[in-house]
C-alpha cells in the first residue's frame, strides 16, 4: 500500500513532504503555513483550521466505495 504524500511549507519557510497523517497533526499544532492540492498551494488560515476527523461521522452521504 502506498502512502499519500503532501508537500509542505513550515512557519520558517522551510519545505518538506509528510504523510496525510501528519499533515492533520501539524495543521492541528500551528506548524505549517501551507500545503500544496492538486489544484495548488492551500494557506493555513489559523481560526478555520480543522483537522479531517471522520471517525466519529454518524452517516455518509456519498457512495459507498467499499469492495462487497
Amino acid at each position: 500500500m502506498k502512502i499519500s504524500q503532501v508537500k509542505v511549507i513550515y512557519l520558517d519557510g522551510s519545505t518538506g513532504v509528510v504523510s496525510n497523517d501528519a499533515l492533520d497533526v501539524l495543521i492541528a499544532t500551528g506548524k505549517i503555513k501551507s500545503f500544496k492540492r492538486t489544484e495548488g498551494w492551500v494557506n493555513i488560515v489559523r481560526d478555520c483550521a480543522k483537522l479531517r476527523d471522520y471517525r466519529n461521522a454518524k452517516d455518509y452521504p456519498g457512495p459507498d466505495r467499499r469492495a462487497p
